[in-house]
């Protein structure tokens, strides 16, 4: 018996209650189907979700449920960068897991339906998906569409600290900023929000080709209505999340990661997933299974071209027919299909040579887009871990993000204690070519763990910074970041990990192609490790821990999340 028919037998009020609303009596003796989004007036990628969350209604009508529309919106980082809103980012994909939870627990749903197109959002989501196991399909909400040249907002950082120092008129500023969004949906690069659609699709959590689905197009909404019908049947087959997120469900979305070029922070939000199904996964297992994965999407920022092409190109589904030999193809999704047997299905329907037609009046070649193996953007896997005694439990490096002459880096150390005080350095210019800024009590139990981009950008936009400096944080970075930006550091300076204990001048040892993060001199002057260690003891002894300090939700995170390398979840 459905579990809304059980509760029915049970909960005699919530008959009336419903028939207070849009409910009939046929309706109570449907499969009732939680339809949950972010839609609000957030930011673009969330703003449209409503509309997107009616035609999952009309699937899952169609089909002979009953569907309720609830909200739960996000926030957008972009939006948050730059002030202390970014500290409630991270914690916000707690909080609306949480509510997913609560909404679905506190009535009788038979499944559900999630829509979200953003950075928090998605894992949210799919985090929600996996602890409830509910039958459950993700809806990704799709991809703005490229501005002229194709600029997108993230070119606004170095734009707006020009028009802060008036090297550029405000009206200049905004006239650049209208054009950068034209339209809802995820950001048009390979930031946080579209790689975690990626992992969604990936996972086979969500239907062949809706991750960056250009939301001009109808196919969003025909495919969100689609997927209402299909919940219905999945309620009906008993299909849940945690039978399609296995080990090898991962292990596909992390190889998927590493030939699209996918953000670090899916090295938080991965494990955070499968932590909710489960199966123990932490940023290592992203370093194993990318070494010899090329990235194969010439996607912004790194890459030319924006999501909204990546899509044309083939998207996700192709990067997953070019590693079909190393991927895990018997793995359920929720189409009720495997993803071999899901690849198999599009090439039949000629999916591929439908999609590539929007690339052929745009006059560009699909190829140049997703150049695959043979010639990739960049070799040697996306993302690196590095350990060593200043990140004992491991660091995150976007690898392909780090030039060549900063893979391997020795100087010496610039401690800050917070990224503000460390972006007044890069803005007064006051480091020097060669040195590593430290950024700490930064990480989840420091300040609820920011991430530093509007630091990085500054760093970059300072030529002889870029190819000389290095930035080191038990903070996070933004998808979109470049140059060698270091972060996740574990254990985090708010537990006492060493990256408290560095002073000014230390020597810090980058060694990206050895996976090494080692503080190897001090103030100034080499020494052997066992003098570094005696050092690091001593110092130890005089260490004292900001307090924590917060209240409300953000110090309900602080008190509670794990370490960065484990997702940084507090479930």
């Amino acid at each position: 018996m459905l579990r809304s028919q059980q509760l029915r037998r049970v909960n005699y009020q919530g008959d009336g209650l419903r028939l207070g609303m849009d409910w009939t009596r046929e309706d109570l003796k449907k499969p009732q189907v939680l339809v949950e989004s972010v839609y609000g007036s957030s930011h673009p990628g969330s703003f449209h979700l409503d509309a997107v969350g009616q035609s999952v209604q009309k699937g899952v009508t169609s089909a002979g449920g009953k569907a309720a529309q609830y909200f739960v919106t996000d926030i957008c980082d972009g939006i948050a960068q730059s002030h202390d809103g970014m500290n409630f980012s991270l914690l916000s994909r707690e909080m609306i897991c949480n509510m997913v939870e609560i909404h679905a627990m506190a009535s009788p749903y038979d499944g559900l339906v999630l829509l979200s197109s953003c950075d928090k959002a998605v894992p949210a989501h799919l985090m929600a998906m996996a602890r409830l196991d509910l039958p459950a399909i993700h809806v990704p909400g799709g991809a703005n569409i490229s501005g002229p040249n194709f600029i997108s907002s993230d070119i606004l950082w170095s734009l707006g600290d020009r028009w802060v120092k008036g090297e550029v008129s405000e009206q200049k500023f905004l006239d650049v900023a209208e054009d950068t969004c034209p339209s809802c949906g995820a950001c048009q690069f390979m930031g946080t929000a579209s790689t975690m659609q990626a992992m969604s699709e990936a996972l086979g959590l969500a239907l062949p080709g809706t991750a960056m689905l250009p939301v001009i197009l109808n196919d969003l909404h025909r495919l969100a209505q689609t997927a209402g019908t299909r919940i219905l049947a999945l309620i009906k087959e008993g299909l849940t999340p945690r039978h399609i997120l296995t080990r090898e469900a991962f292990e596909n979305a992390m190889m998927v990661h590493a030939a699209i070029g996918g953000s670090s922070n899916a090295t938080l939000h991965i494990p955070a997933i499968a932590h909710e199904a489960g199966i123990d996964i932490d940023a290592f297992d992203f370093d194993r299974l990318q070494r010899d994965i090329p990235v194969m999407a010439n996607v912004k920022t790194a890459g030319k071209y924006p999501t909204e092409y990546f899509w044309y190109a083939g998207g996700i589904p192709y990067i997953m027919e070019l590693l079909r030999d190393r991927l895990h193809l018997d793995c359920l999704t929720v189409t009720g299909k495997t993803v071999g047997e899901n690849l198999d299905w599009l090439n039949e329907i000629g999916y591929f040579q439908k999609c590539r037609q929007y690339l052929e009046q745009r006059q560009t070649d699909w190829q140049d887009v997703i150049p695959g193996w043979t010639r990739p953007v960049y070799e040697g896997g996306d993302i690196a871990v590095l350990t060593g005694n200043l990140a004992p439990e491991g660091a995150v490096v976007k690898a392909r993000a780090v030039t060549p002459e900063m893979m391997s880096h020795v100087g010496p150390a610039v401690p800050c204690d917070s990224e503000e005080e460390a972006l007044v350095m890069v803005l007064e210019r006051k480091l020097q070519v060669g040195d590593v800024l430290i950024i700490r009590n930064e990480g989840p139990k420091g300040s609820g763990m920011p991430e530093m981009f509007h630091t990085t950008e500054a760093l970059m936009q300072v030529p002889e910074y870029a190819r000389g400096c290095a930035i080191i944080t038990d903070g996070r970075y933004s998808g979109a970041t470049r140059g060698p930006a270091i972060g996740h550091v574990s254990p985090e300076a708010r537990d006492g990990g060493p990256i408290a204990l560095v002073e000014a001048g230390d020597l810090i040892d980058i060694d990206i192609p050895g996976r090494r993060l080692n503080i190897v001199g001090i103030h100034g002057h080499r020494e052997s490790p066992e003098v570094i260690d005696r050092v690091l003891t001593e110092r130890r002894t005089r260490l004292v821990l900001p307090p924590l300090g917060e209240r409300g939700a953000l110090g309900i995170y602080r008190r509670l999340a794990t370490s960065a390398i484990k997702g940084a979840t507090i479930g």
